[in-house]
């Protein structure tokens, strides 16, 4: 994997903790929406990355 993908990978992956950080700190998480967000999630990081990996032309 490339440092641009990698970075991206992990730049959305630390917002999401961060957020639900944020969430679980200043009110109630609600863990089953948490957790149906978490694949929606899983899906755009997925597109993100793929559109990263295209070469330019």
């Amino acid at each position: 994997m490339s440092r641009d993908r990698a970075a991206f990978a992990f730049g959305l992956l630390a917002l999401v903790l961060a957020g639900l950080g944020l969430w679980s700190a200043y009110g109630r998480v609600d863990w089953q929406l948490a957790g149906m967000l978490a694949p929606v999630v899983m899906v755009v990081a997925g597109i993100g990355i793929l559109v990263l990996s295209r070469r330019p032309h």
